[in-house]
């Protein structure tokens, strides 16, 4: 048996929480270390970055004073022995303090170029707290990929956490499947903690193992979560959240919350569909994206182009048949 040293590095988890009682955007340090902290934005035609601020165990620092104008930040902390994952915005820096104009040709210009995380503060917050606390320690040997089941990572759409015939669980959506992560011991109460942090449609990405796959649904175990930025089919799901009605029959309405589509009739719920937005749908392929929606109960999957999609008007496009669906917002 082959010996070795194993140098742990523990992971840096970042909880956000809005509405702190200051204007702005602040930065609370709930681990046990100092972080050094940057952040980016857009301003105006170009991008800019501004760094570091050191933070002490159990201090905050506003790193942007007054009402938040944008929602859609970038940042980036780091400290000595903590890894900074899933990051994936490149921005300048230096390791200096530094604001700098511009995210391009970083180096060129003698800085460095240094990937940062997309943090969301809301459609219409004025201020927001993000909160730098520790994972837990790094699982046993035996609690490694594989031990429950599959390995399994993928990029996914947050759906919700909520207690159900007794039992605590989140959800998460991917390919027109609910997955369920459910409350048992198997998944740290760190993942909960993050999950129970995001919205409803919230980009996530995640790994475990995969438990079990049955008609619409599958069980995972998780070791490792965290937000992930916008893609295009996350936009697009965006847009398509709240409530809508069929233009040609107005008693014909619809909730997209998340990842779920709830169908009403004359105000009677009729069935859920798990939504999904793909660049091929079954024997569709090409002139995409499309919308997928597989009832919860059967199993049975439509295809959707996706014509148009304003603030308050949806126009699909039901496949195979051709024929235009408009829809208008209620809310």
């Amino acid at each position: 048996m082959l010996k070795f040293t194993r140098i742990i590095i523990q992971t840096l988890v970042l909880v956000m929480v809005g509405g702190t009682a200051q204007a702005g955007l602040s930065i609370c340090n709930k681990a046990d270390v100092q972080h050094s902290f940057a952040v980016a934005f857009k301003d105006g035609e170009s991008y800019v970055s501004k760094g570091w601020w050191n933070i002490d165990p159990g201090a905050c620092k506003t790193v942007i004073g007054g009402d938040l104008t944008r929602r859609y930040y970038y940042f980036r902390a780091i400290a000595t022995g903590r890894d900074f994952t899933g990051a994936e915005y490149a921005f300048c820096t230096v390791q200096a303090s530094f604001d700098i104009v511009g995210d391009e040709n970083c180096q060129s210009r003698g800085y460095d170029k240094s990937l940062f995380k997309k943090l969301d503060t809301g459609k219409s917050a004025k201020d927001f707290t993000l909160n730098l606390v520790m994972a837990d320690p790094p699982a046993p040997v035996g609690e490694q990929a594989g031990t429950y089941g599959e390995p399994y990572s993928d990029f996914v759409v947050f759906q919700e956490c909520r207690l159900r015939d007794g039992a605590n669980f989140c959800a998460f959506h991917a390919n027109g499947t609910k997955f369920f992560v459910y409350d048992d011991g198997r998944t740290p109460q760190r993942i909960f903690s993050i999950l129970k942090g995001f919205d409803y449609g919230t980009p996530i990405s995640v790994k475990g193992d995969l438990v079990g796959v049955y008609d619409t649904t599958a069980e995972v175990v998780l070791r490792d979560v965290y937000e992930r930025g916008y893609d295009r089919s996350d936009a697009l799901l965006e847009q398509m959240q709240g409530y809508w009605y069929a233009v040609d029959d107005p008693n014909a309405q619809f909730n997209i919350l998340g990842a779920e589509r709830e169908n009403q009739y004359d105000g009677q719920i009729m069935e859920t569909e798990y939504l999904s937005i793909q660049e091929s749908c079954n024997e569709f392929s090409g002139a995409g994206p499309y919308l997928y929606a597989r009832d919860e109960e059967i199993g049975e999957g439509l295809c959707y182009g996706i014509d148009s999609i304003g603030d308050f008007e949806m126009t699909l496009i039901y496949l195979p048949r051709g024929n235009f669906l408009e829809y208008r917002k209620l809310d």
